[in-house]
This record gives structure tokens, sequence and C-alpha cells, in this order.
């Protein structure tokens, strides 16, 4: 309870010094240079641009979140959740002279408790920073590209979900079903090489043109459960280690000189999983695992006119649909969409709002193992997410955020939940 309390008071202090354009230009210079700032931590007396000058750019950002369950689910009640962000990526061309060449790594202190698992019984996760309690490098790879930078390979520790199954639009939303599906993390073991766990892995992209892009990526499928692969260095690496196989093609239209078109892009997918693990219902079945999906972001009203690019000033949508066989997942299929507006609000243009919904639908393997422990499971989980992310500065933002959650655990023994919380993050 001090921590939410605490969290609420630091929301609060911060948010307090929130002005209109005109009062911030009646500050004075050293306020206004603090607000203007791209991160809190300013340049470093010139430290930062001299390293990025060299090809070494670090990065690092906190983000606090306050979650209420008010009703409903597994019981009323508040938790708290944090994430520290930060690491390096390392431009090899500009700091030894290696053609195409890069680094880059990425560390995680994760703090707190989860409020699906806590409060809402929920897989359609509430948050989605939430993780084991620990500091853990997350990724740490090499990548090199070629003919221009159209081609690319990476290899090393690395995420899925940092390339594949991308909204840009449902990147608003705190729900983990906009980002990482249910349809991937209910079916994949251990949630798949996804936050807050990466895996060892490879991935080459193929961007021949700006309409259309490739992308594939293999990726070691047993990986190691959060609680016990705790820094993010162990990896199970014998002879019958099974991979999960990734794929995704990309085709962009819109936002071109002259055109006449509202900048978007269409996603298609599909994975391969090998192993006895990839069967979700019976890991002790060596059966093969598919999974497809198709996505779509599209700017719908722009203030910028044709020539804008997503997550201009205006009205954009997202939608996402895919598919699972039944009889070897838990989750058959899933559909979200949603609604983003930026700038909604005048004098407000870097705000944003948005309206989304998700579903993931229990598979007849799951909704039959269910039934054989004596419950009467619900076709599916679903739901609907309200947030605002209001720009305090260019290196931080509150975000309030209600979601009403249907059907929790599609157990049928769990009431539907209406959760309340915010979400606070700074940009060092």
């Amino acid at each position: 309870m001090h921590r939410f309390a605490f969290t609420l008071f630091v929301v609060l202090a911060i948010a307090s010094p929130v002005r209109s354009q005109n009062a911030l230009e009646q500050s004075d210079d050293q306020d206004a240079a603090l607000f203007q700032r791209e991160r809190v931590t300013g340049e470093w007396f010139g430290g930062r641009t001299l390293l990025e000058d060299r090809g070494v750019a670090i990065f690092g950002d906190y983000t606090c979140e306050v979650w209420g369950n008010t009703v409903g689910g597994l019981r009323t009640g508040s938790v708290y959740t944090g994430l520290l962000t930060f690491g390096a990526d390392v431009d090899l061309e500009k700091l030894a002279g290696w053609h195409g060449g890069s680094l880059g790594t990425t560390w995680l202190w994760l703090s707190g408790r989860d409020a699906s698992e806590d409060l809402v019984g929920n897989f359609l996760t509430v948050s989605n920073i939430v993780g084991f309690n620990t500091l853990r490098m997350m990724e740490l790879w090499f990548q090199q590209n070629f003919l221009e930078d159209k081609v690319s390979f990476r290899l090393g520790n690395i995420t899925a979900d940092s390339e594949f199954l991308v909204s840009d639009y449902g990147g608003l939303f705190i729900n983990a079903e906009f980002g990482w599906t249910a349809l991937a993390a209910n079916n994949m073991p251990g949630g798949g090489a996804a936050f807050p766990v990466g895996g060892l892995g490879a991935r080459v992209a193929y961007q021949p043109t700006e309409v259309v892009g490739f992308r594939s990526g293999v990726f070691l499928t047993d990986l190691i459960p959060q609680n016990i692969n705790r820094a993010g260095f162990r990896w199970d690496l014998n002879t019958k280690q099974a991979v999960t196989w990734m794929n995704e093609v990309c085709f962009s239209h819109g936002g071109s000189e002259g055109g006449r078109l509202l900048p978007g892009y269409v996603k298609a997918g599909m994975w391969l999983q090998t192993g006895a693990e990839a069967n979700a219902l019976d890991p002790a079945s060596p059966v093969p695992n598919t999974g497809f999906y198709l996505l779509a972001d599209q700017m719908l009203f722009s203030e910028n006119g044709v020539r804008a690019t997503v997550g201009d000033q205006g009205l954009g949508g997202f939608a996402g649909i895919g598919f699972a066989p039944p009889n070897r997942n838990v989750v058959d299929f899933y559909l979200n969409s949603g609604l983003t507006y930026k700038g909604l609000i005048p004098g407000r243009d870097d705000d944003t709002c948005g309206v989304a919904f998700g579903l993931a639908n229990l598979s007849s393997g799951a909704d039959g193992e269910l039934r054989k422990e004596g419950l009467s499971p619900q076709a599916a989980e679903m739901v609907l997410e309200v947030t605002y992310q209001c720009v305090l500065a260019p290196w931080c933002y509150v975000q309030p955020d209600v979601q009403y959650i249907l059907n929790p655990g599609s157990s049928g023994n769990t009431a539907n939940a209406l959760v309340i919380g915010a979400r606070f993050s700074v940009v060092f």
C-alpha cells in the first residue's frame, strides 16, 4: 500500500508542472530547457553527444504503474509494477570502421506485482511490463547489414516481439494483448522468445523497396523459466533442442510525394514450432505446432495531409486476427482492434488517446481440460481498454488507463473485472 501512495504522490508531483505552450514560453530559460530536453539527464555536459558521435548510444527509462481492481476478478485491491530498462546500441562503423556492423544490448530490472495474477485471474495480461522480479539481460546481439542496408542479419540473444507481430498504433495500449498477443504468449513454451526473456536465435530481414519487406527468424523453443533463468544467461543447448521459426511479410502504402493514400501497412505472418514442448496441451506428445496472423495499421485522418507518416497528429486505427490448431493450443483464435487520436485536445499536440478491444478464444482442447476439472469454461476472454497518454515533457508522460475484463481466465467461475490504473514513464 505504501508503494501505491508513494507512486501516486510522484505522479501528481510530476504532473503539476504541466503547462500550456504560452506558459512555457513565459518561464525562465533554465526551466524551459528542462522541459524541452529529449531526455531528463540532458547531454551529460557534452559526454552523450561525444559518445554518439563515436557510435555509442546509451539509453534508459523507468516506467512504473499502479493498478486497482474495483470489482470482480479474484479480489479487489491494488498493486504496484515497475520496470527499469537500460542498455546500449553500438554503430561499429563509427566506432571501429566496420562497415554495416552493429551491436546492441538491453537489460531489465523488474519489480512489483502482476495485477492479472494477483487481482484478476486473466490471461490477457493487464500490464505489458510485468515479469519475475530480478535484474536480467534480455537482448545481446550482433547485426550485419548488406546491400546498402536492404539486407540485415542479426544473431545472439534476441526477442521475437521486438520485430514480429508488432503494431505501431497498438503500442499505445498497456494490456499485453495489443502487443505480443495471447495467440503467441499462451501457446508458445514459456510465452516464446519475448519480453522479458529473450532466446538464442538469428533473424534475417530484407527490404527490397519501401513498399515491401520480409523478415524471418529462428529462436530456441525450450526456454528456461524466468524464475530459474534470472540473469538471462542460461540456455538449454542440448542437441535435441527445438526451435520456433517465425516469418513475416509487410506491405506499406501511402505517405509518398504526390500520393493520395494516407500511410499504413499490412503484415502477414506465421510460425512453426518443433519438439514435444510445442504442443501446448500435451507436452508429452511430440507434435509440431503452428500459428498464423494478419495485422494492419492505417492512418484514417491526418492533420498534416496525405504526406503524413504513421504516428503523426490525427486518427489512426489497427486490427489483428490470427489462428492456431485447436487440438494443440490453448488459444486457437484472436482478434483485436482499436482507434487512437494524437493531438485531439487543442494545445496538447503530443497527447494521444485511444480505445481498443481484444478477444482470445479458448480452444476446444483447452475447453475439454477445464471441464475435466469440473469447471464451465466460457468461449473467450475479452478486454476493453480506454487510455490517455499525457506528455508532460519529451522525456516523460503519465497515462491513466481503464480496462474491463470479460470472462477472466475463461474458466466460468470468475466475475468480470474493472481495473483502473496509471502509468508514469521517464526517459534518462
